[in-house]
């Protein structure tokens, strides 16, 4: 035979108070638990490939093609080209271009996209979107890899499915900038 059922006290309240003491309880064990982890440490920037120390602000050259010219800046995390193309006869476009080069120093090292708009039939169109990364700085150059070309659609997304070929430009110091 079993012996009469004693109900704490506690639960002899009314239900209100009943979960204001297991609410009471819940907040004690909050109040005890454990402190949280340390915040995790901030991602250390891939060391830049050799020779790619250092400020990439200024002026700049396309080595197999100087009439292309990128005027750059460098916030320490971020590094922007905008491009320009000057002709033979000293002569420059009034309006600049408007593509530019954007890189980002990341755990995976200075990558990026060069970023053009698109002219769709019947004027603007959209934004296209190329990857391109910094793979080397021979001789105090820019080498930037990127794919050599990309279908898109009227939106500036992807058509191919397969994976674009890839082509290395070797960005370098006009005469007149060098050494600075």
């Amino acid at each position: 035979m079993r012996g009469p059922v004693v109900i704490p006290r506690c639960w002899r309240r009314p239900p209100g108070r009943r979960l204001v003491v297991v609410g009471g309880a819940f907040a004690l064990l909050a109040a005890c638990a454990a402190p949280p982890p340390p915040p995790p440490a901030t991602p250390v920037a891939r060391a830049l490939p050799e020779g790619c120390g250092g400020d990439f602000a200024g002026r700049w050259v396309l080595a197999s093609d100087p009439s292309w010219s990128y005027r750059a800046s460098d916030d320490g995390g971020t590094v922007v080209l905008d491009v320009e193309r000057h002709w033979a006869d000293g002569g420059t476009p009034d309006r600049a271009s408007s593509a530019r080069v954007v890189l980002r120093r990341t755990a995976s090292g200075l990558t990026g996209e060069t970023r053009a708009p698109r002219m769709g039939a019947t004027g603007p169109g959209c934004e296209a979107s190329l990857p391109v990364e910094l793979t080397g700085c021979p001789d105090g150059g820019l080498l930037l890899r990127t794919v050599e070309r990309m279908r898109v659609d009227g939106q500036c997304a992807a058509v191919d499915a397969s994976p674009p070929e890839t082509r290395s430009y070797l960005l370098v110091r006009p005469p007149s900038d060098a050494g600075t």
